[in-house]
């Protein structure tokens, strides 16, 4: 008896605080929805007991259907969690050995004596990262290609991320158990756990549910990220789910019901690294130890992780590219552990005054673009196709606290200088120009073919964000709109073959013949274009 009012005096002094969290929790979310910052769901659970969970955004841009707790997102890389969950299972039951080697199941592959499915798990195979989707539609074209390219490594002595590993793992999976991949994920995991809000081939859902993923999203406009034609990239990302649907996996995980104690073990213990186990990333953050695995792809991001020495567990999936996931993680983390944190406000931001930050930037020779749309702030060019910078000052701009962007004004107000500081650490110092993008096209529809070398697009100085090119001698194949010589920053078309998004399918060229092309970036973020035969 004694010990059953213990219980409930500790259970009811914990409500209080978990109130109190949950309180900071929805005031945080708030503050990012208010300024378009987040677009997703979120839970947030301590010792088994879900504290926050609520959702934000809208699931459909143009309908203006809100997300929900039941909306379902791709979390793409979180998807190998579950792939090497999967392996690790058929070891258990004596169906494959990690030390298994690559020949056994591919006899050709060059080195295949040397790859163990514990390299392809681990990232330390040495076959390189592809991420193309042309070149996994299937096992024939994948393993084709795969093996037309030297390990950039001998397997077993060096790390490095590759999908190409999980993209192997999936067909190793059908041929071990007899069924698809996605139907052994199904077996083993899914259905077991009562995941029934996740699965494959998410072009083909048709729940209301479904979060359509952006490139851009406010209450104006949106335009859809891309959509790959095939359910790329499979075993190394393809799934959907929910955040409840991943609680429920991470519940399953930690208490053993999946995987035993021992492989549970082996599959979050760093291999041949600091941080990475088999499909499990392990790091330590503040002196705590974190378990789980991040995703991301064209319109998502996904966060997945548990802290066990307190029973924490972090879940956040987006359907925003330009959502501050990486900014509001961290910030969840203070609000859990009771650390200074500040809540983003725009109260003190003045539009107009943040107006005076558009343009063009100059910093060691690299061009930065930085545009104000919709009240969002985004930076464009360098290595950044899209990066969301969160207003802190009318003259200071940041992604996280770690890569900032701060103006100078002259004396009249003029923006002139600008200092960025990086992720790394280091600080460049530039200045304001009058320079525009250079937007060219690249590909083996174009006479320099897949160069390192645009064809400049042309410009008209009454219509400077409308760029084309007249008359101009094309080749039957392939092309994509290019900023500034650099591949960070450039456009292809969607899978429904009309629309514009981001590092996506080529443009195509029928047949040879000349040609009039426009790229028309009057709406920066929605780009539109137009290719015809020329009329003589």
């Amino acid at each position: 008896m004694k010990s059953i009012l213990a219980c409930l005096i500790l259970l009811l002094a914990a409500q209080p605080v978990f109130s109190q969290k949950a309180k900071q929790l929805e005031q945080l979310f708030n503050a990012y929805d208010k300024m378009g910052g987040f677009s997703g769901s979120v839970l947030v659970a301590e010792k088994g007991k879900i504290i926050f969970e609520k959702s934000y955004g809208y699931r459909n841009g143009p309908k203006k259907d809100k997300n929900t707790n039941n909306s379902l997102y791709r979390v793409f890389s979180t998807t190998k969690m579950f792939t090497a969950t999967v392996i690790l299972k058929l070891e258990e039951e004596g169906k494959l050995s990690l030390n298994d080697k690559l020949s056994k199941y591919y006899p050709t592959f060059p080195k295949g004596d040397n790859i163990t499915i514990a390299n392809l798990l681990s990232h330390t195979s040495g076959i390189p990262d592809e991420t193309s989707s042309e070149n996994t539609v299937n096992e024939e074209i994948l393993m084709k290609f795969l093996a037309s390219k030297p390990l950039d490594f001998s397997p077993g002595t060096q790390w490095n991320y590759s999908n190409s590993g999980y993209y192997i793992l999936r067909h190793i999976i059908k041929k071990v158990t007899g069924t698809d991949y996605d139907k052994a994920i199904e077996n083993y995991i899914l259905k077991p756990l009562q995941m029934n809000n996740s699965g494959f081939h998410f072009n083909e859902v048709t729940d209301e549910n479904k979060a359509l993923g952006y490139e851009f999203l406010s209450d104006k406009m949106s335009n859809e990220a891309l959509r790959f034609k095939t359910d790329h990239p499979f075993a190394a990302g393809a799934m959907y789910s929910t955040v409840g649907d991943i609680f429920k996996f991470n519940e399953a995980f930690k208490n053993y019901k999946i995987l035993k104690k021992e492989t549970v073990k082996k599959m979050i213990t760093p291999y041949l690294n600091d941080h990475y186990g088999f499909g499990c990333d392990t790091s330590i953050i503040n002196g705590k130890k974190r378990i789980g695995h991040d995703g991301g792809g064209p319109g998502y991001r996904s966060r997945y992780y548990r802290i066990p020495e307190d029973d924490i567990c972090v879940i956040v999936q987006s359907n925003y590219n330009l959502s501050f996931t990486e900014m509001i993680v961290p910030q969840i983390e203070d609000i859990l552990y009771n650390r200074p944190y500040s809540i983003p406000t725009t109260k003190n931001i003045n539009l107009k005054e943040l107006k005076k930050l558009e343009g063009t930037y100059i910093a060691d020779g690299t061009k930065y673009y930085i545009n104000i749309i919709d009240g969002q702030v985004i930076l464009n060019g360098a290595n950044y196709a899209r990066l969301p910078l969160l207003p802190i000052t009318n003259t200071k701009l940041q992604f996280s606290e770690k890569f900032t962007f701060t103006f100078q004004p002259d004396k009249t107000g003029k923006i002139e200088n600008i200092t960025i500081h990086f992720f790394d650490g280091s600080i460049k110092t530039g200045k304001k120009t009058n320079a525009t993008p250079v937007w060219g096209i690249i590909g083996d529809a174009t006479p320099a073919g897949w160069g390192e070398t645009d064809i400049p697009l042309q410009t008209d100085s009454q219509k400077p964000n409308i760029y084309f090119l007249k008359n101009y001698k094309m080749k039957k194949g392939g092309f994509k709109f290019r900023c500034d010589n650099r591949w960070g920053y450039n456009f292809g078309l969607n899978n429904d073959g009309k629309s514009i998004a981001i590092e996506a399918y080529d443009f195509q060229i029928e047949e040879d013949g000349m040609y009039d092309i426009i790229f028309d970036m009057t709406n920066k973020m929605i780009p539109q274009y137009s290719i015809k035969k020329s009329v003589l």
